[in-house]
């Protein structure tokens, strides 16, 4: 299977381009929208800078701007330093009138991304777009067959789905939520989808909404002023202002308070934030990305999400399957791991035999990648050069596959010792199921198990799971 060809998809992601254009001539504004709508851009057009300006703070879905230099009340220039303050992802390309090139110049040192010359081609005009576009997402071909794509690997369709997807949404503004089970890479897609954006230059932030008490959130979101509280001797910018710019991943975002959740809502409907004992309000421009491993719709029905904050942040959702759903990718992911641990180590662990492999791919893999990841590393560092065979696998990943033979073996066995036998073989796959699905977390997996931390303790020690670390 070939990789991924980004050039197949420039057509379809260039089509939904939205442009803002500005030029305080109107006969100006109608041949813009003529020419850049026979190319399938979207367009809107404004006379004066300062509407421009008020509707790129509201809306986020414009690729790219396009101002004439010179235009009564705010110019282009102050348009341009503007935009390079509150929108410093947006490309900006100034359109000089004759005799103007002196400060044309001036407009690419200060940040403009290009200048046109009027009277100019239409020829000019689209050659000029599409260099600022394609700094977006360059049209070339990623794929040498590894099946690869920003660290992330799989040759599913699913998989391939996801990563036309990124493609397709990562040059725009829309929020996203990215929503898969706990350890199929959801950060991955995150920063992948930063990496293609415009904002690309600026932070990703990202935050763990799971790991922050309810009571430092808003001040760890939105910063605080010096006084705000006990302890605060100096003010500080939230995560949110050093993200200005760029890209805000809340990971975990259904752990959220319904209390954060409408201050949140707050900042993502008016674009601003006012820091914890702070009076007035600053500006921020940043997109944001979430996450979640929960069930969305029992959230909603329960009314511990917001249906209000819920579409406002999944404009566009990204699923990411389990690695169950796509066993083809579990070898890939294999390699993929073994070579990233050569690199670092080279120990001469060439390959896996295929007794191993097959027993990988017939594993359930209730923790996703990441829980293959961190097999790979178990068994890289024990098992010996050139190959990972089958008996370096770690216990539970082969425990349950017991032979025909053997299983017939238990129908030989006093009735007792064979019902003692199952026993032991169902608790430890029950066992490591659920503590590879809470990430070896004792409290969620003894909650999900529907007993005490003592009595999983017990049972992890009977059955020597620690060792599987």
């Amino acid at each position: 299977m070939q990789g991924l060809d980004l050039s197949s998809n420039w057509n379809s992601i260039m089509d939904k381009a939205e442009l803002l254009v500005i030029d305080d001539e109107a006969e100006m504004l109608v041949s813009y929208k003529k020419i850049l709508a026979r190319e399938g851009y979207q367009v809107q057009t404004f006379q004066e800078a300062e509407r421009a300006l008020a509707r790129l703070s509201k809306s986020h879905a414009f690729s790219l701007a396009i101002c004439d230099l010179k235009m009564p009340g705010m110019d282009g220039m102050a348009f341009l330093s503007a935009v390079k303050e509150r929108h410093p992802y947006l490309p900006v390309i100034m359109v000089t009138g004759y005799g103007a090139l002196e400060t044309a110049f001036e407009a690419v040192k200060g940040g403009a991304f290009d200048f046109i010359e009027k009277p100019f081609s239409s020829k000019k005009l689209l050659h000029s777009i599409d260099k600022a576009l394609l700094e977006i997402v360059p049209p070339q071909t990623n794929g040498d067959g590894s099946n690869e794509f920003d660290g992330m690997v799989g040759q599913h369709p699913e998989m391939l789905r996801v990563f036309e997807l990124i493609l397709r949404i990562s040059y725009g503004n829309a929020n996203v939520l990215i929503t898969g089970e706990s350890g199929v890479g959801k950060e991955l897609v995150a920063r992948s989808i930063h990496k293609h954006s415009l904002r690309r230059n600026r932070p990703l932030i990202p935050i763990n909404c799971g790991a922050l008490p309810n009571d430092l959130f808003e001040s760890e979101l939105f910063g605080y002023e010096r006084g705000a509280f006990t302890g605060a001797f100096q003010s500080k910018p939230g995560l949110v202002e050093l993200a200005n710019g760029g890209t805000l991943f809340l990971d975990e975002i259904c752990e959220m308070s319904q209390g954060m959740q409408v201050k949140l809502l707050r900042m993502l409907e008016e674009r601003m934030i006012r820091r914890v004992g702070g009076k007035k309000e600053i500006p921020v421009d940043v997109r944001i990305v979430t996450a979640t491993n929960r069930n969305v719709a029992e959230l909603l029905e329960s009314g511990m999400l917001r249906e209000d904050f819920y579409y406002r942040i999944n404009t566009i959702e990204v699923h990411i399957p389990p690695l169950q759903d796509r066993v083809e990718d579990v070898p890939l992911l294999a390699r993929h791991f073994l070579r990233t641990f050569n690199l670092k180590h080279d120990r001469g662990i060439k390959d896996f035999d295929a007794a191993a492999l097959q027993a990988m791919a017939r594993y359930s893999w209730p923790g996703n990648v990441r829980e293959l990841q961190n097999v790979i590393e178990r068994t890289y560092y024990l098992a010996n050069p050139p190959s990972i065979r089958y008996g370096d696998l770690p216990t539970y990943l082969t425990s349950h596959e017991g032979s025909v033979d053997e299983q017939a073996s238990w129908k030989e066995l006093p009735y007792r010792e064979a019902k003692d036998q199952a026993i032991e073989a169902f608790e430890r796959e029950y066992l490591t199921y659920h503590l590879a699905k809470s990430g070896r977390n004792i409290s969620q997996a003894a909650s999900e198990c529907g007993v005490d931390r003592r009595t999983l303790h017990r049972l992890i020690n009977r059955y020597h799971l620690h060792e599987e670390e």
